[in-house]
């Protein structure tokens, strides 16, 4: 099983925001993250990029989405 680490994007650089991340729902300008136990988080923002290969998800904050 291959999870993934989700990240902020922001100025550059990456901010841990969840990790063993198992799935991703977007909508209305928030993008929603569910780990492998099921605890979710919900961010503000965009979703920049999925790499599958390397298992990293970037996500831009609401603030810096234009």
């Amino acid at each position: 099983m291959c999870l993934s680490d989700a990240f902020e994007l922001i100025g550059g650089e990456r901010r841990p925001l969840m990790h063993y991340v198992s799935g991703i729902s977007v909508e209305d300008g928030t993008v929603t993250l569910t780990d492998m136990l099921g605890a979710r988080k919900v961010v503000p923002g965009t979703l920049k990029s999925v790499d599958l290969t390397d298992n990293v998800i970037l996500i831009e904050p609401a603030e810096m989405a234009q």
